[in-house]
């Protein structure tokens, strides 16, 4: 398995490994989240898409994950984003993460945010014991 601190970055012709060491050291200002985060509010809409659009990613190659995977990962990356790893889906969310706090100036507070509404977003789609809602959902939004 690859490390998950050696993030692959790409201008589409080469590529190159960029060293992270956490992701709490790429947070950048002190910004608080708009109270509405559920709502997804539309300054925060491409944040969404990005990693949302990750997500299918993963999914394209290693099959749609359960409702309950995708929470329990954005659970971690919201309560400890530099946490032990849960597996390569989770690795490969933490890296989206980093190249998400990279190229975007969110603060913390606005990560945190972020992550726990994906979170809720997979709660609410979840249907135990196992379901896999949320990535169908974002088939249908995302891919049309």
């Amino acid at each position: 398995m690859q490390d998950k601190h050696s993030v692959p970055v790409t201008d589409g012709q080469k590529v190159v490994q960029w060293q992270v060491p956490a992701l709490a050291e790429l947070f950048r200002g002190s910004q608080t989240p708009p109270p509405d985060m559920d709502h997804y509010p539309e300054e925060y809409t491409p944040h969404f898409f990005f990693i949302e659009s990750h997500v299918l990613t993963v999914c394209a190659a290693k099959g749609d994950r359960t409702d309950q995977e995708m929470e329990e990962i954005y659970s971690m990356l919201r309560r400890r984003p530099d946490g032990r790893s849960l597996g390569a889906v989770h690795d490969f969310l933490w890296q989206v993460a980093a190249l998400l706090l990279g190229t975007r100036f969110l603060s913390g507070a606005e990560f945190e945010a972020l992550a726990g509404a994906l979170e809720r977003s997979t709660r609410k789609w979840a249907m135990r014991p196992v379901s896999r809602f949320y990535v169908a959902y974002l088939h249908n939004t995302l891919e049309g």
